[in-house]
């Protein structure tokens, strides 16, 4: 159990991982479950059985343990100036694969992953235990690509960015081990955190966002234009080196986070619904 938290300090403190942290994951999920269809919602009890998709909605994290490979599924390094998402540029090949061999169709970052998954979910060929899991990556990679850090190149999404969060140096890791807090951080749990809401009072104010914002009659688009939207709001939220994250920061900005995790809620219901339309036998 030592070397299980050692490594998962490691993993926190220099991967670009777990947009949202938990309850930015769940809230997520929690908004798109209330915008399933009846068939989708049916499919979805089918897959995961007692378990929820907020239940499920941090399983991709988890499954880093031992896959490690996957941990460039879950963002995509858009130059800070880019004026539209180039995937040869943007997203990696899987190592030993060439350009337009076989193998390239699908590359190793969230947008190609959330197109596969998608692909995956709805493919009523595949075993169910494999668009299962496709429906956890699925409710995750959503998450991941709207948390506005995920698509940045500055300083790995932000984790390079050392910063004091509401009077804290470190943000977790061990005594011996600290960890700094930083920008990708305070996007990822920070913001969330200090909202200080549980999940169903959280969802309540999300849905009044929905509502007011009108972000249910929204083009769906595509995941590479959430990515943009994401590098957008990640440049015009930066901050340098050793800065100062305190509630005149919150202020300016949660508004922002708010409306990101409710459109990824709505456009995740989107992807689920297209899905799986057709009953799972």
């Amino acid at each position: 159990m030592t070397l299980l938290a050692l490594l998962l300090a490691a993993l926190a403190a220099t991967a670009p991982l777990g947009a949202w942290g938990a309850q930015g994951h769940r809230l997520v999920a929690l908004v798109a479950e209330g915008d399933l269809s009846a068939s989708a919602r049916r499919n979805v009890r089918r897959l995961l059985g007692d378990e929820t998709m907020a239940d499920v909605a941090s399983w991709a994290d988890e499954y880093l343990v031992g896959n490690n490979q996957t941990s460039y599924w879950h963002y995509v390094n858009i130059p800070p100036d880019a004026k539209s998402y180039d995937r040869d540029r943007d997203c990696p090949r899987q190592p030993g694969v060439n350009v337009g061999a076989r193998g390239d169709i699908w590359r190793d970052c969230v947008v190609d992953r959330i197109r596969y998954n998608e692909e995956r979910l709805a493919d009523a060929k595949l075993d169910r235990s494999d668009r299962a899991i496709a429906l956890k990556f699925l409710v995750h990679f959503v998450g991941d690509i709207h948390q506005p850090f995920h698509a940045s190149a500055i300083e790995r999404g932000g984790n390079g960015i050392v910063l004091r969060s509401f009077g804290l140096v470190n943000c977790g890791g061990t005594p011996e081990r600290p960890t700094p807090c930083n920008l990708h951080g305070l996007w990822d749990t920070g913001l969330i955190a200090h909202v200080d809401l549980t999940d169903r009072r959280y969802l309540d104010r999300l849905e009044t966002v929905i509502a007011t914002k009108r972000l249910r009659s929204r083009p769906i688009a595509s995941a590479a234009d959430w990515a943009m939207e994401s590098l957008t709001l990640s440049n015009a939220v930066m901050l340098p080196q050793r800065a100062e994250a305190d509630e005149a920061y919150f202020r300016a900005h949660i508004a922002t986070v708010d409306e990101r995790l409710a459109l990824g809620g709505v456009r995740l219901a989107t992807l689920i619904n297209r899905s799986l339309a057709v009953p799972i036998r």
